[in-house]
């Protein structure tokens, strides 16, 4: 058990992580930026990014942000510096300013930065995102929790997720860790603990070279801890405010200890991966992710970890999700189980 000790720390570190971004948060002074809708409305607030195709913006009098359609916005006055990504792929840092539309066709948007600046069609402009002074406060993420019970059996389930990201215009970061528990009285109790890492650096517009880390422990599967560790190249297929569709291809090292032995493997394996996320202006978005790890030195096995997240936005900066996830294994460890699979439903909170 001695590893699935390490993956709890790494876990305790995720979660203090999030913790520090929510208090350095709470210290930031608002700025005055001016936002100016299509139909005359007037927003005064602080702009805090452009994700998924809604403009945030946090007002004084309301609590939370509030989201406005990013094509409906006229003008935007704002002193704060921003990393911008536009559709063509290229990512610039700066401060930002829109014009109404016929007063500068093709080119209402701007980012102003150190040396020069860069104007562009307001529909081309993917992602907005507030440049800190600090690495912790230019962390974003999420915190879901599910649970229930049944009184029958006396059943209990429960699950819970917790993500970060950082990105910036030369690379980006992101690492998640989710945990699942089910049991009775009486009966055998199943567990499972996940805390993957994924990081880009950018080589090009529509390219990038990538870094996976994995750490899983399943009781179903007899592992204790399957150390995955690798990397290699993508590309973005797909990049709008609507769909965002990469693939990424390379090799993977991987260790693996067992619960119901002291005995470990290692193994290097193939990396082929799909990523999917698609939005929906302020009603849902959908994620999903299919990795494949075809064996090299363990030639004819197979495995394979899916995850399919639904997310419905509530007020504020709550949302339900709906997810699935499965892991695969066609020669799993010990007698273990091919498939591990779980749906679940959460509340959560994104910052």
């Amino acid at each position: 058990m001695a590893n699935v000790r390490t993956l709890y720390r790494r876990t305790d570190v995720l979660v203090l992580s999030i913790v520090l971004v929510i208090l350095s948060r709470a210290a930031e002074a608002k700025r005055k930026d001016v936002v100016i809708m299509k139909n005359g409305d007037h927003l005064t607030g602080e702009v805090k990014k452009l994700e998924s195709g809604v403009l945030y913006v946090d007002l004084e009098y309301v609590s939370g942000s509030i989201g406005v359609n990013w094509l409906q916005v006229e003008k935007v006055e704002s002193s704060g510096g921003f990393q911008v990504q536009f559709k063509s792929g290229q990512r610039v840092a700066g401060t930002i300013g829109k014009v109404p539309e016929d007063a500068a066709p093709g080119k209402d948007f701007e980012v102003r930065g150190p040396t020069a600046s860069v104007q562009e069609a307001a529909p081309n402009v993917i992602n907005i995102e507030s440049q800190k002074h600090s690495f912790w406060r230019q962390l974003t993420g999420s915190l879901d929790v599910g649970f229930s019970f049944t009184s029958g059996n006396s059943q209990t389930q429960a699950n819970s997720d917790a993500s970060v990201g950082y990105l910036s215009t030369k690379w980006s970061g992101n690492g998640s860790f989710t945990s699942s528990f089910s049991g009775a009285p009486g009966s055998s109790k199943t567990n499972l603990y996940e805390f993957q890492t994924l990081d880009e650096v950018f080589v090009s517009r529509k390219s990038f070279l990538a870094g996976l880390g994995d750490f899983l422990h399943s009781s179903q599967q007899d592992l204790d801890l399957r150390t995955t560790l690798g990397g290699g190249y993508g590309r973005y297929l797909i990049h709008t405010n609507e769909n965002v569709l990469s693939w990424l291809a390379g090799a993977v090292y991987t260790h693996e200890g067992y619960i119901s032995d002291t005995s470990s493997t290692q193994n290097a394996e193939g990396l082929f991966g799909v990523t999917y996320q698609l939005f929906r202006f302020d009603r849902y978005n959908l994620q999903s992710q299919l990795f494949v790890y075809p064996g090299l030195s363990d030639l004819g096995r197979v495995r394979t970890t899916a995850k399919t997240t639904f997310s419905v936005k509530l007020v504020n900066n709550f949302h339900t999700d709906f997810s699935f996830w499965d892991n695969f294994d066609s020669r799993p460890p010990g007698g273990g189980k091919r498939n591990e699979l779980g749906v679940s439903n959460s509340i959560g909170w994104t910052f």
